[in-house]
């Protein structure tokens, strides 16, 4: 018998138990719908993180106090503070602002924004509220704000008494599309917005919900004179922001006196972050999947179970096909094929549903994505965990002896 003969044999003795066989092939769509839909989160989740920290541009560097305690990235890199894996800081030596100055020679940087940030009382007309105030360099703030200008202009040298707001300060906090050129105080302190920047493509650590002011104001502001509370670097377009980055990390142990074991600042790049992300979101991934995978490993065990069942229904209808002359091999290929059958159908009945089900996962707001790599993985488990299940019952059909086989009852 050819392979595709035996394929029509195995569908038919299917059809012929098909309460049965359809038992089985259940276990196995929800098996394979579990792994399928769990693991389809965890990549819907880094899908939505990453297109979030694309927004981060690629050639920022930013630079916190505090060694990273958490895995480095080779140069203290990791994400940034608050974010899923972020690093705890082992020391609070903050970064001088002649330190900062120091980091334009180095190679590759295009601008540095040595930044005071503190929390502020924010009041415009009759609304208070409290928001994170962020003094910049202005001649680095439009390379380093991520973000252009919406409406108005940025911050100049002069401007001592002006802001420039994120635009969900202007839409959702203020709730008021004709800010621009408004008072609004600051701890108590009149400034003008001059500007409203872009809304951010990225929820992570962008400038929406921000307010900028100079430097020098924010000194004066939240009496901060010496340390910048981060330093953020512009990399030239073409230079890597990697290399710049181990430049920079290079330049601050050297001015701090440390050694990469004993540093006391973190430098971290889009790269880093992201990878760090990943690393996280895959660790998810593989951890629910192995949780459904215990599902599967059910569904394997109702395939040998219907396999075995099925091999003794037929004892006396595989002893007729070896006195007919089927071999051994022939007899284990069938029932393999049947086995596997009964995984292909449960593969494709496990996808369809895992679709069905990435469809509610999304209405609900829960980021799921199922990719190609994930529908093959589906179905090659499915095929092998139905394969492996029929094998043993496989093997024992095989070895029946003819004459046995034809006086069974």
């Amino acid at each position: 018998m050819n392979d595709f003969e035996l394929l029509e044999l195995a569908a038919n003795s299917l059809s012929h138990r098909s309460l049965r066989s359809w038992l089985a092939i259940l276990g196995i769509v929800i098996g394979v719908a579990s792994i399928v839909s769990l693991i389809s989160i965890s990549t819907g989740m880094n899908q939505n993180i990453q297109k979030s920290l694309g927004g981060l541009g690629a050639n920022i560097i930013t630079i916190t106090a505090g060694a990273s305690r958490a895995g480095s990235m080779g140069f203290g890199g990791g994400p940034p503070p608050g974010m899923p894996g972020a690093a705890t800081s082992t020391s609070e030596k903050k970064i001088t602002f002649i330190e900062a100055a120091a980091l334009k020679a180095v190679a590759g940087v295009k601008a540095v924004d040595a930044r005071v940030q503190g929390n502020g009382r924010v009041e415009y007309k009759n609304k208070n509220t409290s928001a994170t105030v962020i003094g910049v360099e202005p001649s680095a703030f439009p390379e380093s704000a991520v973000s252009t200008i919406y409406m108005g202009r940025t911050l100049g040298t002069g401007d001592l008494t002006s802001a420039v707001i994120g635009n969900s300060v202007m839409t959702d906090t203020f709730n008021d599309s004709n800010i621009l050129n408004k008072q609004i105080k600051i701890n108590g302190e009149p400034f003008r917005v001059v500007g409203v920047l872009n809304k951010s493509s990225t929820t992570f650590g962008g400038p929406d919900r921000n307010i900028f002011i100079t430097q020098k104001a924010a000194k004066e502001l939240f009496n901060q004179t010496d340390k910048a509370s981060s330093v953020v670097v512009v990399a030239l377009n073409s230079s890597s922001p990697d290399i710049v980055a181990a430049g920079v990390a290079a330049k601050l142990q050297m001015l701090h006196r440390v050694t990469n074991s004993t540093q006391d600042f973190t430098v971290t790049t889009a790269s880093s972050t992201q990878s760090t992300i990943s690393s996280v979101t895959n660790t998810l991934g593989i951890f629910l999947g192995g949780i459904a995978s215990i599902s599967l490993i059910v569904g394997g065990i109702g395939v040998a179970n219907a396999m075995f069942t099925s091999v003794l229904e037929q004892t006396r209808y595989i002893g007729l096909l070896k006195a007919l002359g089927a071999r051994n091999g022939t007899i284990l290929r069938l029932f393999l094929y049947e086995a596997g059958m009964v995984g292909l159908i449960g593969g494709v009945l496990g996808i369809a549903l895992s679709y069905l089900a990435s469809s509610v996962l999304t209405s609900f707001g829960l980021p799921s994505a199922i990719t190609l790599d994930l529908v093959l993985l589906g179905m090659g488990f499915s095929v092998a965990v139905g394969a492996v299940a029929g094998l043993i019952p496989a093997r024992n059909a095989s070895s029946v002896a003819p004459v046995e086989a034809l006086r069974y009852e």
